[in-house]
């Protein structure tokens, strides 16, 4: 049989930079190899970030209210080869340029779904199921950095934003995201009115995703390219730098349209550490002031220093399989059954997250207006719970693996392409094999770790037949099933076809009944979990750790949510602040 070429088909490079830390939870503080740290250390980022407008006075120390002061705290400075945020796919570099850049809605909480104004003054007018009408708000202004210089953000920039995207420029990576936009009209500066080309479910979220920033023209240039020295955004910080894997750092515009006198930091630095070691130095010594850390690091930072204040939020970002349905013998869904059922979920929780996490369906257990409950995944193959259900689980593997090896055999070879990254830091693919063999007596795995580039290689050419890594996660049921699993899904590099799934995905798109269009997303999932083309094993849940005087310390089910650190402040009236 010809093999049909994965290459034809756009791979999710977003798939991959997840193990280059989208969150800086226990999977990345492992990547550090809980060492002293072998490199060379980050170089020391300011503890207070100077007002850089012409003729101001370096920031007082002093404070007014819940004004003043630089945050500092760790996660990961990683990007891809694109400073353009409409172009990026890497989690923490669209995360830190939600400090720098607005969007017309903006997710309050990213789990609830719960939507709320940005650049628009309100949520938009709906004269129809297809329209949808935006007054801005008319403070919205650009940073006072040339060549903006402050000048108020119109509903030219907003039109720009979305039809720069819709061109025929293959960098643009979510033109299919904005496909389903008909029309955008700037009736005057202040309005912008865009009509779908059919009703939508989610067309409030098309306006809030974590990537639905509005850019201005000026900043992209005659190239039509936005680059680190032209981000120049109308969020609540601005851009200072960016280091890659050292340290980051924005300060604050003080002419916000956020209101209430926000943001109340000074600025921002985020340091990325070498190792967990240097994590507990600098936060026992104040140095950082928040640390995002797994179960394990949490718990021995909080017996050194019992003062840490603990807050937790399960994260979209998951461990997860995918099968090449073109090769075998991933082309038979008995032998991709037989292996995910095998798998010890929990077990994986346990060694990866300290047992700081959950199980998933396709969509990640923290998605809670999406995911198929969990009372109801403990019945399905694979998930059972207790040592009663994991034996049933293997019973189960191994009848579907005898059932594939009485008609064909297991080839002799069956290299798991993995990245490096996360198998030096949680071997990922070494937990695979040895349950595989435990449970399965399947010995013909091998594990083969690559740097990103190779597997990127792999995958588009259609050489990675079997590949497990970390994903970011998404928010809306359709950006977690439309793109991958419907038949015209442009990152569907299973190839999965499969009628009765893209019936329901393109059900869910329309279905305006929030309770009905999440029955048929709970069916979508079933059917996934049938199917076995991909696979969404497990998430953790992500610990954040800071000092008493750091108030209002935001986290989210995914990146993206940074603009809510327009609301962090640092109390000097505290206790624990004396000696920072």
């Amino acid at each position: 049989m010809k093999r049909e070429r994965l290459g034809e088909r756009r791979v999710s490079r977003r798939w991959m930079l997840g193990a280059m830390g989208a969150t800086a939870s226990a999977a990345g503080m492992a990547a550090l190899r809980c060492s002293d740290g072998d490199g060379t250390p980050p170089s020391q980022v300011p503890t207070q970030i100077e007002d850089e407008t012409p003729g101001a006075s370096p920031t007082a120390r002093q404070q007014d209210g819940k004004r003043g002061e630089t945050l500092r705290y760790t996660g990961f400075v990683v990007r891809d080869q694109s400073f353009d945020p409409h172009k990026t796919h890497a989690g923490p570099f669209y995360g830190h340029q939600a400090l720098i850049y607005s969007r017309l809605l903006a997710y309050q909480d990213q789990a609830k779904g719960t939507i709320v104004p940005d650049l628009a003054a309100a949520m938009p007018e709906m004269p129809d199921a297809q329209t949808m009408v935006f007054r801005l708000n008319p403070n919205a202004r650009w940073h006072e950095i040339a060549p903006l210089n402050g000048r108020a953000v119109t509903a030219a920039d907003v039109k720009y934003s979305i039809e720069r995207q819709l061109t025929d420029d293959q960098s643009f990576v979510r033109k299919a995201q904005w496909s389903v936009v008909e029309s955008v009209e700037a009736s005057d500066e202040r309005t912008i009115t865009v009509r779908l080309k059919s009703p939508m479910a989610a067309m409030h979220h098309l306006f809030a995703d974590v990537h639905s920033f509005v850019v201005a023209p000026e900043a992209a240039g005659d190239r039509n390219n936005i680059t680190d020295a032209t981000q120049i955004g109308s969020g609540p910080f601005q851009w200072v730098e960016w280091v890659d894997g050292r340290h980051a750092s924005v300060r604050r515009n003080p002419n916000w349209h956020g209101g209430d006198a926000r943001p109340n930091l000074d600025g921002i630095s985020l340091v990325q550490p070498t190792s967990t070691a240097e994590v507990e130095g600098k936060l026992r010594t104040r140095e950082i002031d928040a640390a995002m850390v797994g179960r394990v690091l949490a718990e021995k930072l909080k017996k050194a220093s019992p003062q840490l204040t603990e807050t937790t939020m399960g994260h979209s970002q998951f461990f997860g399989m995918r099968f090449s349905l073109v090769n075998d013998p991933y082309n038979d869904p008995r032998f991709r059954s037989a292996v995910t059922i095998a798998l010890d979920r929990r077990a994986m929780i346990d060694k990866f997250f300290g047992g700081s996490g959950g199980v998933n369906p396709w969509i990640s257990w923290p998605m809670t207006d999406w995911a198929l409950p969990e009372s109801e995944l403990t019945t399905v193959a694979g998930y059972r719970p207790g040592v009663g259900g994991r034996a049933e689980d293997i019973r189960e593997a191994m009848a579907l693996l005898n059932a594939f090896k009485s008609e064909k055999t297991v080839k002799d070879d069956l290299p798991l392409f993995v990245l490096e990254e996360t198998e030096s830091a949680l071997e990922f693919g070494a937990t695979i094999k040895e349950q595989l063999a435990m449970n399965l007596g399947l010995e013909q795995v091998r594990v083969v770790p690559l740097p990103l580039a190779e597997l990127s290689r792999l995958l588009l050419t259609g050489e990675a037949p079997w590949a497990a890594a970390p994903d970011s996660g998404w928010i809306d049921l359709d950006d977690w099933v439309y793109p991958y699993f419907h038949a015209n899904g442009t990152k569907n590099s299973f190839p999965l076809r499969d009628t009765e799934l893209t019936t329901m995905i393109d059900a869910q798109r329309v279905e305006l009944d929030k309770n009905a269009r999440r029955e048929i997303g709970y069916n979508i999932q079933r059917r996934l979990l049938a199917i076995n083309a991909g696979v969404n094993l497990v998430s953790e849940r992500v610990v954040s750790l800071a000092w008493p005087y750091v108030k209002g310390f935001p986290l989210d089910t995914a990146d993206g949510y940074q603009h809510r650190f327009a609301d962090c402040w640092i109390d000097q009236s505290d206790a624990t602040f004396r000696g920072r």
